[in-house]
């Protein structure tokens, strides 16, 4: 029966309106917290009377780094943002995200394919076919006997078929949907690779730094033991004092020595690991790092670091983990609709001829096509299998956004804290090292006069260089604690 082309427009209408049928499944909405309105943290003694005071107003994380005024500094981290092999992979990581976009928007469009068939068969003498041939009437009487057929044929087709599933219940938009959050989780995990790739980097360069500083006391220290050596054995020989005073200071010598290797090694372990951070190879970056700034940076007099509230746009762990929920709520929607029906449009036609010449005859032209209507019936329970599946997997992305924010706020309330207290260390290390400076210069002064003993002066000296190395260290921990606490507060890698 012919098909009244009138009813066309209309059947395209009603399968237009199918196809845009609201998707199952949960719709996504961003999670909404309550966070604190002021940093716990705000309430620590710490936080109070230090040189360089955290303050809540608007955080600029952009170019952090910069903060600490090292132009070589700075030239590493360039470096870094181009070369480190992690961001590359993460950069090849939402390459393939933007790829599987892709490839699931085309879940929801026709599919249509060519075909080009040119082939030789032969049929079996003793085959079904042949079988029914021979059960043909003779011929008349006189007749001479027609050929024997050939088991040999030829077959040439052109053709194209295409296939249309409509998305009546959404399982491709749902697709698209958690291909799209697949993409911003895969790009906030470039941010978080950037984000601690700064902070480990500036971290191991202050500590390089420290530890060449370090070294330079020890340098000073070997310089002075020298010098009282010198002083103990000139005194011993001439009769001023014991030959045991020169033997022990020589072992003063040997003490102040033995410091040297360890910083030696911990200073190439560093300038190694900024290698590493580079993509460079071991020792590459020795030359360049060699000699230590005259002069520590300053910390910066304000730290402002906003709201407890603005972590939640700012750190990209945050963003990324409501990625992987929005992702997890839209699969949760495939699933469901993979308990509906489905219907698929098909056409399947072209040219078919026996000869290649016939093919363009109009006559060889065939078509075919329908409409298909699945529905599951019995899987076994494993279409439900799999919305349980994908529903609990939504849950452990909601526990895990959760997680997430609360680490960081706690991240961010121990950052400020250990930030505060550290420099209330390194300022009453500081206090130490004045007091030892003076007693140290009195106590030569006495020994030169021959008012106190060696052992005096040794010990001033000792405590003099062990106050040098305290106070140095807290002031490297002061600097590293304050890239910690721009890490916690999330930089801003959308600078790069």
């Amino acid at each position: 029966m012919a098909t009244d082309p009138s009813r066309v427009p209309a059947a395209l209408a009603l399968l237009a309106l199918l196809a845009g049928c609201k998707a199952v499944g949960p719709d996504f909405h961003p999670p909404e917290d309550a966070p604190p309105p002021a940093w716990a943290a705000a309430s620590s003694p710490g936080l109070e009377g230090v040189a360089s005071r955290p303050v809540a107003r608007a955080f600029d994380g952009r170019l952090w780094w910069r903060v600490f005024g090292d132009a070589t500094l700075d030239g590493l981290v360039d470096e870094a943002m181009r070369q480190n092999l992690d961001l590359q992979t993460a950069a090849l990581r939402i390459e393939e995200a933007r790829a599987q976009r892709v490839a699931a928007g085309a879940a929801g469009l026709p599919s249509a394919s060519g075909n080009v068939v040119a082939g030789r068969q032969r049929s079996s003498e003793n085959g079904l076919l042949s079988s029914l041939g021979g059960a043909a009437a003779a011929p008349p009487p006189g007749t001479p006997p027609p050929p024997a057929p050939s088991p040999y044929s030829d077959l040439y087709q052109v053709g194209f078929d295409a296939t249309w599933e409509l998305d009546l219940w959404g399982k491709a938009r749902r697709g698209v949907e958690a291909a799209n959050a697949d993409l911003e989780s895969a790009r906030q995990a470039r941010g978080s690779a950037a984000i601690s790739l700064t902070a480990e980097l500036a971290r191991d360069y202050l500590q390089l730094r420290g530890a060449q500083r370090q070294r330079a006391i020890v340098v000073a220290d070997i310089a002075d033991q020298r010098r009282l050596f010198e002083l103990a054995d000139s005194r011993s020989r001439h009769g001023f004092a014991a030959r045991a005073d020169a033997v022990a200071q020589q072992a003063e010598v040997s003490r102040a020595e033995a410091q040297l290797p360890p910083l030696e090694q911990q200073i190439d372990r560093a300038q190694n690991q900024l290698a590493l951070l580079l993509a460079l190879p071991p020792g590459a970056l020795a030359a360049r790092l060699r000699d230590a700034p005259p002069a520590e940076p300053p910390l910066p007099p304000e730290v402002p670091v906003g709201l407890p509230g603005d972590l939640l746009r700012r750190r990209p762990d945050i963003a990324r983990s409501e990625a992987e929920l929005h992702a997890a709520t839209a699969r949760l929607g495939q699933a469901e609709a993979q308990r509906y029906p489905s219907i698929t449009l098909g056409a399947f036609g072209g040219l078919q001829a026996t000869h290649a010449g016939d093919l363009t005859d109009w006559a060889s032209r065939f078509w075919v096509g329908g409409l298909q209507v699945s529905l599951p019936i019995f899987e076994g329970g494993k279409l439900k299998a799999q919305v349980r599946q994908a529903d609990a997997r939504l849950q452990e992305a909601a526990l895990g956004y959760r997680g997430t924010v609360l680490a960081a706020y706690h991240d961010a309330n121990d950052a400020l804290v250990a930030y505060a207290q550290e420099q209330r260390h390194a300022g009453a290390l500081e206090r130490q090292l004045a007091d030892a400076r003076r007693s140290r210069d009195l106590m030569r002064s006495r020994f030169e006069g021959g008012f106190v003993s060696r052992i005096e002066l040794i010990d001033a000296e000792r405590r003099l260089h062990q106050a040098e190395q305290q106070a140095l260290q807290s002031r490297v921990a002061a600097s590293t604690d304050l890239v910690a606490l721009y890490k916690a507060l999330g930089g801003d890698w959308n600078a790069r």
